[in-house]
């Protein structure tokens, strides 16, 4: 019997696009199993996609999913913690 707790944790994808991709790399993003919300962004950043209650193997999926889209330069996962 396996006893192992997965946690389940909120996270954030940061992800920087090269000059006109963020539109389609949005779409990429927001139909990624798991993710409640894409959206546009201005800084640093073009995309900020958040996801809600999803084990760090997920998250990391979503990412490496982003990650690999054309137009992706960079791609920085903040992981939530309990505060």
């Amino acid at each position: 019997m396996n006893s192992e707790v997965i946690p389940v944790v909120k996270s954030t994808i940061l992800v920087c696009c090269k000059l006109l991709k963020t539109k389609k790399v949005l779409e990429i993003a927001r139909k990624q199993s798991g993710v409640a919300d894409a959206f546009p962004v201005h800084g640093r950043w073009d995309i900020a996609v958040r996801t809600e209650d999803l084990d760090l193997k997920k998250i990391a999926e979503i990412g490496q999913n982003i990650y690999k889209a054309e137009g992706v330069e960079i791609v920085e996962t903040l992981i939530g913690y309990p505060g």
